[in-house]
């Protein structure tokens, strides 16, 4: 049991199991793609899919929370009240409200390539913010990062890759909103319970959705079980099990800059679930992409000492 226990101090004082917490993340947010195609097949427009994904994972919450540690889960303080605003606000809702526009405007694979600059957002923050090194090492693992998911979703042509200075502005913009869930989330994990952080992110974030897009309409049009069924699924899988285990992994001993790299596999899964139940066309080039992808986070947590760029 001494062995056991030491062991499981060092995994924990090393970040062992936050980053392998993160890896799940990406892994269970991988799966987002085949809940919008489910919800899109019955009528969902993307407003009420983006909504309904927060508005479920925020009532799925309730029990969970009240399970694992009863009303006091529930109380927060003035300023975790005040990140978990922003968390939903600008990581939540603003995020997809920015990211629907790129993506009707620029297409979703440009919008999608644009998302992915994310990495680098989160390692120029954590340098700033947590005086995090920046060094070879991490540079070569956020290039390898991008070109994987440029390979995966374009298959390496680049007539997919559109030009609109609203599409660009708005994917930039949501990459940087996107950055911000692993930027305040450190900094709410260090004094919010992991539960705590996400009920009250997801609350803001589906009440802001409501507000800006009043999906009211679109969903008094959708009616059946299986609306249902694959938004319950959706609130479930990739939105309250994936933001747990980051929220989690983000309250461990971690560096914050290798944080959305690990969490990139999330395009790998994606892409397998493609092609495995949509019988989309895997290529040499988008497999390469996986490979550089899967390197890029090898590459991010491997052992060297480096020196401040």
């Amino acid at each position: 049991m001494n062995k056991i226990s030491k062991l499981s101090k060092q995994l924990y004082s090393s970040g062992v199991i936050g980053y392998v917490m993160i890896f799940g993340a990406g892994t269970l947010w991988g799966t987002i793609g085949l809940f919008v195609k489910l919800l899109s097949g019955v009528g969902a427009t993307p407003s009420l899919t983006a909504f309904m994904r927060l508005f479920m994972g925020f009532l799925i919450m309730v029990p969970v929370m009240l399970f694992k540690g009863g009303i006091k889960l529930f109380k927060i303080d003035k300023n975790g009240f005040i990140q978990c605003l922003l968390l939903g606000t600008l990581s939540q809702a603003l995020f997809n409200y920015c990211y629907n526009i790129s993506i009707g405007s620029v297409g979703v694979a440009t919008a999608s390539i644009l998302l992915y600059t994310a990495p680098v957002f989160v390692c120029i923050m954590s340098k700033i913010i947590f005086k995090e090194l920046i060094g070879i090492q991490k540079v070569l693992a956020l290039i390898l990062n991008i070109a994987g998911c440029f390979l995966m979703v374009t298959g390496g042509n680049i007539s997919y890759f559109k030009i609109s200075i609203i599409g660009i502005t708005f994917g930039l913009a949501a990459a940087f909103l996107y950055s911000l869930v692993t930027i305040i989330g450190k900094i709410a994990s260090g004094n919010i319970h992991p539960f705590t952080v996400v009920f009250y992110s997801f609350f803001f974030g589906w009440l802001t959705l409501g507000i800006i897009t009043a999906p009211w309409g679109s969903m008094a049009a959708v009616s059946g079980m299986k609306f249902w069924i694959y938004s319950f699924g959706y609130g479930l899988i990739p939105t309250v099990g994936s933001y747990l285990l980051y929220m989690g992994g983000l309250s461990k001993n971690l560096e914050l800059s290798k944080v959305p790299v690990i969490a990139s596999v999330e395009t790998v899964v994606a892409t397998l679930i493609g092609v495995l139940m949509f019988k989309e066309r895997l290529g040499f080039i988008n497999a390469l992409g996986i490979i550089c992808l899967l390197s890029s986070i090898a590459i991010m947590n491997l052992k060297f000492k480096e020196k401040d760029e």
